[in-house]
């Protein structure tokens, strides 16, 4: 059985999620989506240029280095494929950035390593679909990987870090990961609306028969086979700054893993187990240049900054709800075909 919780969880996140398709639908008739592909600088002062065709056929590298702080991580995120054009339809924002991707998607850190083939589907500039199917694999070093018979068992930060060498404590394991990604992305003048909801479904190979197991990106208890949800909703204000662009605004993100009598023990029930949360912040980032197909491409920082609406450890029960989710990035894109 379902925790209510959950599906309640779940419903405002795609709430949400329908909210922006409807304002899309409003922007897509104003003719003001939101072009992913860069507008090359002009001449001079004087000769307005318009944005510069998208090359039929790619070969593009994504990197995105992060430090994160509550909890604490440092990665690396490559996102590396060819990716083609679908159609000519330049002269439409809302049409133009259309596009096949197959390739990779690779995550190192510290205390894992996580590959993954990637596909993703964009017919259209205000619409992805993105498809991924991954291994992953921790070290056993650090507080990774650490699981545990049942979904109310704690898997706080100062639980793990008591237990990592005790019987519920760390070890090396793996498993295999599919998601489904659909982004939905729109803007008007310099406003800009997106909303990312990840479904995911994990198989692990954990120790002693437990069921669930602690994800740092997730922050929560993942079942050993089972799914989770999460959503990312953003609206940005962008302006220019300098040669670059900075965009601010504010980031909702809500995650929920979807339990089921699996991922508890046989006398416990699912009802009121409650390992979601959501949280509410500030997003910040600026490009400090956009320069189009080129082999160093826009070098971006990014800051996030948000505070914890709900959590089981850390909106007060454990970690104090003033301490902020902090993440630090360092992002570029790399086009590696020759691009006239």
């Amino acid at each position: 059985m379902q925790n209510p919780f959950h599906h309640r969880l779940v419903g405002r996140a795609l709430s949400a999620t329908v909210l922006v398709f409807a304002l899309l639908t409003a922007f897509d008739a104003h003719a003001q989506s939101l072009p992913a592909e860069p507008t090359p600088a002009t001449a001079s002062a004087d000769v307005v240029v318009g944005p510069r065709p998208i090359p039929k056929n790619r070969v593009v590298l994504n990197d995105l280095t992060i430090f994160r702080y509550n909890p604490i991580g440092f990665e690396t995120q490559i996102r590396f494929g060819w990716q083609h054009k679908l159609y000519d339809a330049d002269d439409s924002p809302a049409k133009r950035d259309n596009f096949l991707f197959a390739g990779t998607y690779t995550r190192l850190n510290p205390a894992s390593v996580r590959v993954a083939g990637m596909v993703e589907f964009q017919p259209l500039s205000l619409l992805n679909l993105r498809f991924t199917a991954e291994y992953l694999h921790y070290f056993g070093n650090f507080s990774f990987i650490q699981s545990r018979p049942s979904a109310y068992d704690s898997l706080s930060d100062a639980d793990m870090k008591a237990n990592k060498s005790g019987p519920e404590g760390n070890y090396s394991g793996g498993g295999f990961h599919a998601s489904f990604e659909p982004l939905l992305q729109a803007k008007v003048g310099p406003i800009a609306v997106r909303s990312r909801a990840f479904l995911g479904w994990f198989d692990m190979n954990l120790q002693r028969g437990d069921r669930v197991w602690y994800e740092a990106t997730l922050d929560t208890a993942i079942p050993a086979k089972g799914l989770m949800f999460a959503n990312d909703l953003d609206v940005l204000y962008g302006f220019d700054l300098g040669r670059g662009k900075l965009n601010v605004g504010a980031r909702y993100t809500a995650v929920a893993p979807l339990y089921t009598a699996e991922q508890v023990l046989p006398s416990q029930s699912v009802d009121g187990l409650n390992n979601a949360h959501h949280r509410l912040g500030l997003l910040a980032a600026y490009t400090f240049y956009d320069e189009g197909y080129t082999h160093f491409n826009k070098p971006s920082v990014i800051l996030i900054s948000s505070w914890y609406l709900s959590h089981r450890y850390r909106a007060g029960q454990e970690v104090s709800r003033a301490l902020p989710y902090v993440i630090v990035g360092f992002a570029f894109q790399t086009d590696l075909l020759d691009v006239k």
